[in-house]
């Protein structure tokens, strides 16, 4: 049977292995022990019956009284009390008289050892083991020969045995007894034992099951032990031990989950490097701008998980020196740009480094379009105050008194400055939607009764292109402001007659949930690929426009208020074929 692998167990079976080993080694010693006392007291026993029996042969031959029959009965009487085998042999080795045979059937005994020694003098008193006295050899036979004396000489020898085996049932029953008693004893003391450890083994197994339930996370948990048992304190102490730990635990959660909604809320990304160059921290921010996933990247080298080589020599020299480094970097293909400081922990950066990337394309961006912005601006304006200069010019030229040269110039002069209005109402309104300083005044209208209105204001004004409507076969009520949606839906409607020579405009409102989406289709000539996500841009024009007369600034109005409505706008085109532009409107 397979034990379990328990501290209870273990030492239990130990102290029961001890307990046992104990008695064993102490039965075996008593065993011993008795065995050879009973053997030499049995010995002494037989040496004084011999020497009994030789005294009282010698009383009987003195007294005349020593005939065969007498010596006899003698010896069967001294048998039966030694409960073995007595015979008496003369100086010739006869045997005169034994317990069990008549002497005429036995053998002379002058062959035997011990009877010589007697017979011979040299020894008073001879102890042995033998054969039995008919020479069989099958029983063994312990026994004392002691000398009959008579007027100091020896008349002859008395031999007393007896058997081996009644010995051996004696001291056989002897050692059952010892084995039962040291059994009895090391039961009962297995028994206490037992029950003496079985009490303290109780609250050990309750603080090792404390143990165990504390590390798979139970907290909470707590041993209890009776007042008067022994391994109170050791409980108590548990107990105690369980307390900090907890309330060192729960500061540290908190503490980590204030650490990491800092890092997860920050814009900037941060990156914790071990001083073997590893990664063992990163927040979501990082994750976004160097484009990697902090389970993969966590645990692994910077110049694994990173590729960019300038951030790898900012960290690198940062870590060499124990020094902070800080550079400007640009990602490819991300086309990001991001300032880099990497900043030394521990002494020297023994503890490794922190690494911070605060993302700076956002300023760039606003920087290039601000840039952009002006140059886009003068060059709108270049032109037309470069041909109001010239004209200005040619008319103090005495070309006043040229009238109808003077009327065409006055009116190329009064359009310029017309269209240099509008471009500067355009910036204004485009400021205030991006602004938030206009925002539309939601109200519910009919849609489709806004669109028929525009369509039939453009289409005298279409020539050769097609205008029409494709309208759901019920009103289409929507929530909006309607001055801005007639806005948004002229800048669409005059781009798509601007870019169609010839063919059809469609204008089609399509029901959806919650939404209703207003598309502009024309067969015009297209817009290539590469410009499509570029068109809602200001002063974006694309190069078959750039000889028209606009501001370049209706189609990114036009995303400024579709947004500021909760919708949002789109493009699709193929070059030869034509484009659609579609905003979505909520339903009213």
């Amino acid at each position: 049977m397979r034990l379990p692998r328990s501290l209870h167990w273990r030492v239990a079976l130990a102290y029961t292995a001890l307990i046992f080993l104990t008695m064993g080694i102490v039965s075996l010693y008593l065993v011993n022990f008795v065995r050879d006392t009973y053997v030499a007291n049995l010995q002494t026993s037989l040496e004084k019956q011999a020497r009994l029996v030789g005294e009282q042969a010698t009383a009987l031959a003195d007294g005349g009284q020593g005939g065969a029959e007498e010596l006899g009965a003698m010896t069967k009487r001294l048998a039966r009390t030694v409960g073995g085998r007595v015979s008496i042999i003369n100086t010739e080795g006869d045997v005169v008289a034994d317990s069990l045979q008549p002497p005429s059937e036995l053998p002379s005994q002058l062959g035997r050892s011990e009877v010589r020694a007697v017979l011979s003098g040299s020894v008073a008193v001879s102890k042995g083991m033998g054969a039995a006295l008919d020479g069989g050899g099958d029983v063994r036979m312990l026994f004392a020969v002691a000398p009959i004396p008579a007027n100091g000489g020896v008349l002859g020898a008395v031999r007393v045995a007896v058997p081996l085996s009644q010995v051996q049932a004696d001291i056989n029953r002897i050692i059952v007894a010892i084995v039962v008693s040291a059994l009895l004893v090391a039961m009962l003391s297995v028994g206490v034992g037992y029950l003496l450890f079985r009490r303290t083994s109780r609250s050990v197994r309750a603080v090792a099951e404390g143990a165990r339930r504390f590390a798979e996370g139970d907290l909470g948990h707590r041993v209890a032990t009776a007042s008067s048992d022994e391994t109170q304190e050791l409980a108590a102490a548990f107990n105690g031990m369980a307390d900090t730990i907890r309330r060192m635990l729960r500061d540290m959660s908190d503490e980590g989950n204030k650490l990491t909604a800092m890092l997860d809320t920050m814009e900037d990304g941060v990156v914790v490097i071990a001083a073997d160059g590893r990664i063992t921290l990163m927040n979501s921010a990082a994750e976004a701008l160097l484009d990697t996933g902090a389970n993969d990247a966590v645990g692994s080298r910077l110049v694994e998980a990173l590729r960019d080589h300038e951030i790898q020599q900012v960290a690198a020299l940062s870590l060499e020196s124990g020094q902070l480094r800080q550079a400007e970097v640009e990602l490819l293909p991300q086309r990001r740009y991001l300032n880099a400081i990497a900043t030394p922990l521990g002494r020297g950066g023994s503890d490794g480094v922190l690494l911070t990337l605060h993302d700076l394309t956002g300023v760039r961006q606003v920087e290039n379009t601000l840039r952009e912005f002006v140059t886009n601006v003068s060059h709108e304006l270049r032109s037309p105050l470069a041909s109001v200069k010239a004209m200005v010019e040619t008319l103090e030229d005495d070309a006043l008194e040229d009238g109808a040269m003077a009327r065409n110039f006055l009116g190329r002069i009064n359009r310029e400055v017309d269209r240099m209005n509008l471009m500067v109402e355009d910036l204004l309104e485009l400021s205030r939607l991006e602004s938030g300083q206009q925002m539309p005044s939601l109200a519910p209208l009919n849609l489709s009764a806004l669109v028929d209105e525009v369509i039939q204001e453009y289409d005298e004004r279409a020539g050769g292109v097609e205008v029409r409507a494709r309208m759901p076969s019920e009103d289409a009520r929507a929530l909006g402001d309607r001055d801005k949606l007639r806005q948004v839906m002229v800048n669409l409607l005059e781009n798509a007659l601007k870019n169609t020579e010839s063919g059809s405009v469609v204008v089609s409102i399509d029901a959806g949930e919650g939404l209703h989406r207003v598309s502009v289709r024309d067969t015009g000539a297209g817009i290539a690929r590469e410009h499509l996500p570029h068109v809602f841009e200001r002063f974006y024009k694309v190069d078959r426009a750039r000889r028209d007369g606009g501001t370049g600034l209706g189609l990114a109005i036009v995303k400024q208020i579709v947004q500021a409505h909760g919708g949002d706008v789109s493009v699709e085109s193929e070059e030869g074929v034509g484009s659609v532009f579609g905003f979505t409107v909520m339903r009213g």
